[in-house]
């Protein structure tokens, strides 16, 4: 099984390097949380350097990077009719899924990653304290992998790369934005929907405290919708 999955990992990572697709999104996501994080909010705000600005709009740019990025995994294989080729190899479902997901994962890592440069310049302007920022980036490895994994599932179920889209951003939104309606939520599901929000979750690993309770949080958010994924591939493969 990893010898297919890293097949289909290879193939699918080539293919957006291939495409103009990783030379917009990435420099797009870039500008939009550089100029936002510097337009709206001090990063050096008391004299003490803050990620806290570029990881909150890293986190909501995220919801428009990841499902163009994922639109395309399975709804790209079903215009061009491969999709029928692809369920019909000696490959399991499980090592298709896993292998784009992947793929498109380390894309968006990529991207993340590229922040980096943020942290850096900030450590030679003014004092920094490395634990909230290692946090922040462990949270939006996190919160990005979720993104992923839904975005996969909601590819699988549509040839239509807009439809994946919408869908993908509407059900990531959700649960993100939920964290930041809390105030409104009645006191009794209040608990439930604090554990449910994504932004919560991302909120506390910011905070530069590592609970592998919002890890496990994540980790169970990218079972639950690659498992959604195989199982509509099955689906297809059995009709």
């Amino acid at each position: 099984m990893l010898t297919h999955v890293a097949a289909i990992f290879r193939r699918e990572l080539s293919s957006y390097f291939d495409s103009p697709l990783a030379y917009i999104v990435i420099p797009v996501f870039l500008v939009l949380v550089g100029g936002f994080s510097l337009y709206f909010q001090d990063l050096l705000g008391g004299g003490l350097a803050t990620m806290r600005p570029v990881f909150f709009w890293a986190s909501v740019f995220m919801l428009l990077l990841i499902p163009a990025i994922t639109m395309r995994l399975f709804s790209e294989e079903h215009r061009l009719g491969s999709i029928e080729l692809l369920v019909t190899l000696p490959v399991g479902e499980q090592a298709i899924v896993l292998g784009k997901f992947l793929a498109a994962f380390t894309l968006v890592a990529v991207a993340i990653a590229m922040t980096l440069t943020y942290p850096i310049t900030l450590m030679f302007l003014s004092d920094v304290d490395l634990g909230p920022i290692f946090g922040g980036y462990v949270g939006l490895l996190g919160l990005g992998a979720a993104f992923t994994a839904i975005g996969t599932a909601t590819s699988v179920g549509t040839r239509n790369q807009i439809v994946a889209f919408l869908l993908a951003l509407g059900i990531c939104t959700l649960p993100f934005a939920s964290g930041f309606a809390l105030s409104q939520v009645p006191a009794a599901i209040l608990p439930l929907i604090q554990f449910l929000s994504f932004e919560t979750h991302f909120n506390n690993l910011a905070r530069g405290v590592i609970d592998s309770r919002d890890l496990i949080f994540y980790a169970s958010i990218v079972a639950l919708f690659l498992h959604i994924a195989v199982f509509g591939l099955e689906r297809r493969r059995l009709k």
